[in-house]
């Protein structure tokens, strides 16, 4: 069987939100099916639904890509999905010959694939344009969108100061707030600060959230500040801040010019969490942390899926994937991309997750936010933890050594924690989340569990966030 997703766990990633995996196992049935097959290029079946024609599900292997001819906005369907969980199951056949319906759309995408090579190849023998020309050119633009940044960036110091002076408490959650924030938030879109529009709209859902949330808006207002004040400086910054104010803004920036600018690591990549936030205009935003086995680097991989859309690619918690990355350019940089020419992501030999991989945990995350305090959220480990439940609030038990520190808040459900604390019996564990900075602690926001095994030199996966679209 072809490796492309061979497991469940490994088709579930694909999903574009729960609703779907769960109707997808509804549909796990080989009865509910008249016909199915495989080879090595495809996957195809015929479900049975309410209509008297069952529905055409076929899957590409080489993408892998799915249609079907149900009128589902999801992509992948229910029917794509329930296909690859048979198939993973071994209740699909290989080695079939594949029906008309399916050799005409794997006909369809070869001519495309084609075409698109032809016109790449075209562009590549065009002949080249003149480098000092296009430097001045991208130079005039990144001149021209500096300006608009700047202009919006003044615009949102004088509404910060209208709010402090005001005072926070003023700011309630009522409908004339909500549009004056809402109001910056597209002023931002306009000055070409998308990143900056998407940390407004995260900072409002903060107002009136708890008894607090005045202190922790305070603290985003000054992380701001701090953009204000860095782009008005811009010209005299290193390029390594510059790049890291950049991307705290959100200013785009293509393959090519993250493989030449940025870090190129290879390693066996291990994913110890994913996070899913749904966006504005049914866009899903999937994060991605790996663990390099070897470097002990950790790496943000980001995806997008717009309308319903599921993930390209299946990067399932627990899993191995070995891979060179090309990291985004900056001060201890996270964010990273598949490198020019490297085997696209996918499993690898699981190798072990050692606990010395993750020593000194604290001492890396200060480090990493001393370097670039712009970065929105933060990795972090801590080995030998225990999850406590105090005053309404679940917090995290450091070790308890020269270097202990007071517990930390976290952020986990209720039914998720308990969970835990069952499968551990109480006893000490590695935990793995994102940092989000705070007044005095901050909060950390846990996605997966680690416990050592018998030999107490590997952690083994214990707990692990569903991904779930927040």
């Amino acid at each position: 069987m072809s490796r492309v997703l061979a497991t469940e766990a490994e088709v579930l990633a694909l999903s574009p939100d729960a609703a779907s995996s769960k109707a997808a196992k509804g549909l796990q049935s080989i009865s509910k099916w008249p016909t199915v097959g495989s080879n090595n290029v495809a996957v195809w079946g015929e479900c049975q639904g309410s209509g008297s024609k069952p529905y055409q599900t076929q899957v590409d292997l080489s993408g892998p890509a799915f249609k079907c001819s149900c009128p589902s906005r999801k992509f992948p369907c229910k029917h794509g999905l329930a296909l690859m969980l048979l198939r993973a199951a071994g209740q699909v056949p290989e080695g079939g010959e594949s029906p008309e319906w399916v050799n005409a759309w794997l006909g369809g995408r070869q001519d495309k694939a084609e075409k698109k090579e032809a016109k790449a190849a075209a562009i590549a023998a065009a002949p080249a344009a003149d480098p000092e020309v296009l430097a001045k050119q991208q130079a005039k633009r990144d001149d021209k969108r500096w300006d608009k940044v700047s202009a919006g960036m003044q615009e949102l110091s004088l509404w910060m100061q209208d709010m402090v002076r005001t005072g926070l408490a003023n700011q309630s959650s009522d409908v004339q707030a909500r549009q004056h924030w809402h109001t910056m938030a597209a002023r931002m879109v306009d000055a070409q600060a998308t990143g900056m529009s998407a940390r407004i709209k995260e900072a409002w859902e903060v107002v009136d959230s708890h008894p607090n949330w005045a202190r922790d808006l305070l603290v985003q207002l000054g992380h701001w500040q701090l953009l204000v004040d860095a782009v008005e400086r811009r010209e005299s910054l290193s390029p390594e801040v510059k790049a890291d104010v950049m991307a705290a803004l959100g200013w785009p920036m293509d393959k090519v010019e993250v493989q030449a600018l940025g870090e190129t690591i290879s390693d066996d990549w291990l994913v110890v969490g994913l996070r899913m936030l749904e966006r504005e205009g049914r866009l899903v935003e999937r994060r991605v942390w790996l663990q390099g086995l070897q470097t002990g680097r950790m790496a943000l991989v980001l995806d997008y899926s717009q309308g319903g859309r599921g993930f390209e690619t299946a990067l399932v918690p627990g899993s191995t994937y070995r891979s060179r990355l090309s990291f985004y350019p900056g001060n201890a940089p996270l964010r990273a991309i598949a490198a020019s020419g490297a085997q696209a992501l996918g499993p690898a030999d699981a190798a072990p997750l050692k606990p010395a991989v993750l020593a000194q945990p604290l001492q890396r995350l200060s480090q990493r936010i001393a370097a670039n305090p712009l970065q929105p959220v933060q990795p972090l480990w801590c080995t030998q933890a225990h999850l406590v439940f105090a005053d309404g609030q679940w917090l995290v038990a450091w070790p308890q050594d020269k270097d202990s520190h007071a517990p930390v808040p976290a952020v986990i459900a209720d039914e998720q924690a308990w969970h835990l604390l069952a499968l551990t019996g109480g006893a000490p564990m590695a935990l793995f989340g994102e940092w989000e900075p705070g007044p005095q602690l901050g909060r950390w926001r846990l996605l997966s569990a680690w416990q050592a095994d018998e030999s107490g030199q590997i952690l083994r996966k214990l707990w692990q966030n569903q991904g779930e679209v927040l």
